[in-house]
């Protein structure tokens, strides 16, 4: 019944975004300026989590970057309240009911094959890897293929180490086999750490907790920001330093609506993208050990240090068989090319 709920609320937003009041539009095609703008995002995450500051840093920037004549307004959602990532990219590729929202790579497959190797396991190097990987281009065909098929990326956000939050312990991989782990919506994560002997699980995000209470899964992989939010160490409180993957984020715009708008506030939607993604980037991994540490403090969490490199070496190959069979050799080479 929520869901139906959900849907309902969702598809009345969605006729109110297809009303005059956004019609016309400037962008590339000309015509009429719109007499108001409003802007509808958010995150699948909660207040207070690193996704819905950012989502409010986008809302504060476009406040000081735009100065057009145009009204403008901006609705902000937290909690999934929009729908999941997965809803929200195909609502902000048919440019109605979301503009706006942080998304994982792993939920824009449909639409390009090669975008989950963004997320690979053992993919970057370090921290420092990453951020070159993102400023020389290495996603850069990626974004235009996106482009096409009605998304745009305003900006990179994430940052932060991904480990293994779990009931049970696990010192080395032979640990693994036991424990019932959650991965994302891909098949890449499915082979990766299936490889690596855990019994890998895709689920929807939102579910997991319950999941891992009810005990129909034992674990998931996140990162410090996630396990905090989402409260994971109530009902698992190993996190285990797997070190497996450097997240990356996008912050995704509809490319119909962006299109549809006046030359003065694209500029100020692609600032002000630009600007919240740096903020997430910078707070992300500013932030993570010492939620690491609070936890441990505050909540009895129990962090396990682990030697990855015989993971790695199981999903590596994993990760590059997965490159050629979607077309990402070629982004998968620029990354490894990448010092």
């Amino acid at each position: 019944m929520k869901r139906i709920v959900q849907i309902a609320l969702l598809a009345g937003l969605a006729l109110l975004l297809v009303t005059p009041v956004f019609a016309g539009g400037g962008g590339e095609s000309g015509g009429a300026a719109p007499s108001k703008i409003e802007l509808v995002g958010g995150t699948m995450l909660p207040e207070g989590h690193i996704y819905w500051r950012t989502v409010e840093k986008f809302k504060e920037q476009m406040e000081k970057n735009y100065k057009g004549s145009v009204p403008v307004s901006i609705s902000l959602h937290h909690s999934g309240t929009l729908g999941t990532e997965k809803d929200a990219c195909e609502f902000m590729i048919q440019g109605t009911a979301v503009d706006f929202y942080v998304i994982s790579p792993a939920w824009i497959a449909t639409w390009d094959k090669t975008a989950p190797i963004i997320d690979a396991p053992f993919l970057f190097k370090s921290v420092d890897h990453w951020k070159k990987c993102l400023e020389q281009g290495a996603l850069k065909s990626i974004e235009e293929n996106m482009i096409t098929k009605g998304l745009r990326f305003v900006g990179y956000g994430g940052g932060s180490t991904r480990h293994i939050i779990s009931k049970v312990p696990a010192n080395t991989i032979a640990d693994f086999p036991k424990i019932r782990m959650r991965v994302q919506g891909s098949p890449l994560h499915q082979q990766a750490f299936s490889a690596c002997g855990l019994q890998a699980t895709p689920l929807d995000y939102m579910e997991v907790y319950n999941a891992i209470k009810t005990g129909v899964l034992d674990a998931l992989e996140n990162e410090p920001a996630g396990l905090e939010g989402m409260k994971f160490y109530e009902v698992a409180p190993y996190y285990i330093l797997t070190s497996h993957q450097i997240i990356t984020r996008i912050l995704g715009f509809s490319e119909k609506r962006f299109q549809s708008f006046p030359k003065d506030v694209q500029d100020a939607i692609l600032k002000s993208g630009a600007e919240a993604a740096e903020y997430h980037r910078t707070n992300e991994i500013a932030e993570a050990q010492g939620i690491i540490d609070k936890l441990v403090k505050d909540f009895g969490v129990k962090v396990i240090p682990f030697d990855n490199t015989e993971m790695r070496a199981r999903a590596l190959p994993a990760v590059e068989a997965y490159a050629k069979e979607i077309g990402a050799e070629a982004i998968l080479a620029s990354i490894q090319n990448i010092n």
